[in-house]
């Protein structure tokens, strides 16, 4: 689910992103209920009516790392065993993977099927760029009740659907228990003000910034949930970011930084937070399901708890990041195209992908399956409550990025808070149509 492109929710420092109604504000939950479950039983498989009549050569194109190129190309082969008229040529990019998708798409010449992010999602289904999959859903008996439902309206525009999600993870809290103990804390915090004295206790303890977190938007964004505040309106008519609750929320992430509680990852010499975890350079961070295949790759024998993030002013509150399967409009071989999605996305293919553990299922028959898998990451599926399936709206690839731009100035004092907020502000007015 991860990309180490511009575009990498890792939030790499320094690394900033140049209808229907908006459900990027959509709390429903994903999530039932956060206990473990026994494993489902195996689903038979359903062999695509349309593959009856698809053949030939479809391109795919991911941002997938070695690592999970791996998983895919084994998922590749499963593929090629139920269909073999259609083979899949593998595309990976391996960096800038939003620019290059979008040059492709100005030259005509993108893959067939391709990763679109959840935050840009609305950037690509305003355009026309992105094949609506409504009559091969229903021709297959695909049904969107499947999935999570933010999950589906995420990739949902003007009534039709343009994708379907491949899995899912909120932010939620990695922390090193012993580190912990050895401050005085017991218990991990659950509000802001416990977030604050849990820092400032480790930094008495170790003499180190606690939380390693870098000012990029994908980031802030959770405190500005948290704060009660959003980017756009719930049906993507109105910008709302002018609000209160962005200077509270910038006011409370930036204090953190000038009481020298949390760095970026950068500054204690690490090429990502996780990584800093990984080297116990810090004892928090604020990252996705990703954690955990890094974690066991490279630390394999780091001790380490997980919690839901802090609650903020607002309540509790955690952005969601998918990543769907969806079809360039200008495929030439769309039937074969589709087949390849429905099973990429299908009861047998989830379950492979899924049991690396790098993200949660997008699928609602496999919440069982992740939970009795990984019953420690439960407060992940239980963030799901009330996670957002991120948004920026039509124009928000540029938006991320000005945002992002902003709150690096701040953190690198050339600008104040006030000023922080102004340019967030203008750079929505300006980048996101909520016309769309």
């Amino acid at each position: 689910m991860r990309s180490k492109t511009s575009l990498n929710r890792r939030s790499f420092i320094g690394a900033s992103l140049a209808g229907a109604a908006l459900v990027g504000t959509n709390r429903a939950g994903f999530a039932q209920d956060a206990t473990p479950a026994a494993s489902p039983v195996a689903k038979e498989f359903v062999p695509s009516k349309v593959a009856e009549r698809a053949t030939g050569k479809i391109r795919f194109s991911s941002f997938d790392d070695a690592t999970a190129q791996e998983r895919v190309n084994e998922l590749l082969a499963m593929f090629s065993e139920r269909y073999p008229n259609i083979e899949v040529s593998f595309e990976p990019i391996a960096a800038d993977y939003l620019t290059k998708v979008q040059t492709d798409i100005a030259a005509e010449n993108a893959a067939d099927v391709f990763y679109v992010q959840n935050e840009y999602a609305q950037d690509f289904m305003s355009r026309n760029v992105l094949l609506a999959i409504d009559d091969y859903m229903a021709e297959d008996g695909v049904s969107a009740d499947e999935y999570f439902t933010p999950l589906i309206n995420a990739y949902t525009w003007q009534g039709s659907l343009y994708g379907l999600p491949k899995d899912w993870s909120p932010l939620g809290a990695v922390y090193d228990p012993e580190v912990f103990s050895a401050a005085g804390v017991e218990e991990f915090p659950t509000d802001w003000d416990g977030l604050k004295s849990t820092l400032q206790a480790i930094k008495d303890s170790t003499g180190s910034p606690g939380l390693i977190i870098d000012p990029n938007f994908d980031r802030f964004i959770a405190f500005l949930y948290q704060a009660g505040g959003n980017i756009l309106n719930e049906d993507a008519t109105e910008i709302v970011i002018d609000s209160d609750a962005t200077i509270q929320a910038l006011e409370y992430m930036y204090g953190l930084y000038q009481d020298g509680l949390i760095s970026p990852a950068a500054d204690i010499g690490a090429g990502w937070p996780g990584d800093a975890f990984a080297q116990s350079l810090a004892p928090l961070v604020f990252e996705g399901n990703w954690m955990f295949p890094f974690l066991e790759l490279n630390a394999p024998d780091k001790q380490f708890a997980v919690a839901e993030l802090p609650a903020g002013p607002a309540g509790k509150g955690t952005p969601a990041f998918t990543n769907s399967y969806s079809i360039y409009a200008g495929s030439k071989n769309p039937d074969a195209a589709w087949v390849f999605v429905n099973y990429m996305t299908s009861y047998e293919a989830a379950q492979k992908h899924n049991a690396s553990g790098l993200a949660i299922p997008a699928r609602v028959d496999l919440e069982g399956d992740y939970l009795a898998n990984f019953p420690e990451r439960a407060p992940y599926l239980e963030a799901g409550q009330y996670a957002t399936a991120v948004q920026y709206g039509p124009g928000g690839q540029k938006f991320a990025g000005n945002a992002s731009a902003a709150l690096q100035s701040l953190w690198a004092g050339q600008i104040d808070v006030a000023t922080c907020k102004q340019q967030i502000v203008e750079a929505a007015n300006s980048d996101i149509n909520v016309g769309g």
